[in-house]
Parts: C-alpha cells; structure tokens; sequence
C-alpha cells in the first residue's frame, strides 16, 4: 500500500476517536486516554506522509591559492619557519 493510503486510514481512526470523545459516550477517566490515543495517530499519519531529504554529496572544490602556494614550497623543499 502507498503511504498515502495508509496516512488516510490512520486519519480516519484518528477522527472516529475524537467524535467518540466529542460524543459523551465515554467514561471521564477514558477521555485522556482516548485524546492521547487521537494526537498519537494524527502524528503517526504526519510521519508517515514525511519525504525523507537526499543527502547532497559535495562536489570537490577547488583548494585556494595558498594552498597551491604551500604545496610548490613544500616540494621545492624551501619551508622557512
């Protein structure tokens, strides 16, 4: 199944629970349960439908003028302190 099917379904249990609170038909100490039960849900079917970001891989960049510099004195042997 897509993530968005499954997104939908998650939803709508999500909805079902909060008219069940909203109805009345609850005992008082099931309301925080099921309100907890609701916002566990509503955030499942937010991650659930999150894109996960692609990693760019950094392109070599060109190494500065002093480091050239440095790698000609190095080689020439004359590094002076």
């Amino acid at each position: 199944m897509k993530k968005q099917n499954w997104a939908s379904i998650i939803l709508y249990l999500a909805v079902l629970f909060q008219l069940l609170d909203m109805s009345g038909w609850l005992d008082a100490s099931l309301t925080q349960p099921v309100q907890l039960a609701t916002l566990v849900l509503m955030l499942t079917a937010i991650l659930t439908l999150r894109k996960k970001k692609r990693k760019r891989k950094k392109a070599a960049g060109k190494p500065p003028a002093e480091v050239d510099l440095m790698l000609d004195r190095a080689q020439e042997g004359g590094i002076e302190k």
